[in-house]
């Protein structure tokens, strides 16, 4: 069951400068965040707090990315302080690879040092946890 979280009012729908992230649960203790849209600092605080809403009822949190077409430091730093989120509470944080600017801001600023980011062709190895969203493309 797909939700798209709008924060900070509810968690029904939200659709911002061209921003959504779309919630799903497998029931097994994983959830995938899909992300569409410009990750920036105006869109960055939705993201945090969709993840921080996640992180509370799952072990794995799969954050795909491949749909983000932009995105600055500030959604590095949310994606960061995520996944140091999930080590401390024995949680696990995997990022599916996004498009080519996404790739090169996790690297200009090493935070690809301290993620798993998986490759989109390693989604069956997660037990195909989602197999729609197994067919999103990158946009950018």
């Amino acid at each position: 069951m797909s939700q798209t979280l709008a924060f900070p009012s509810n968690f029904e729908h939200v659709v911002a400068r061209e921003f959504v992230c779309i919630v799903d649960a497998d029931g097994d203790g994983r959830e995938w965040v899909r992300v569409v849209g410009e990750l920036d600092i105006a869109t960055a605080p939705w993201l945090e707090q969709t993840l921080l809403h996640v992180e509370r009822r799952a072990r794995l949190v799969v954050l795909d990315l491949r749909e983000v077409t932009f995105m600055d430091s500030s959604g590095v730093h949310v994606i960061a302080d995520a996944a140091v989120r999930a080590r401390r509470s024995n949680g696990r944080l995997m990022l599916v690879r996004g498009c080519s600017q996404v790739d090169r801001m996790l690297a200009l600023s090493h935070a690809a040092d301290l993620l798993e980011i998986a490759e989109p062709d390693t989604l069956q190895a997660l037990g195909q946890l989602l197999p729609t969203l197994a067919e999103a493309r990158c946009v950018a």
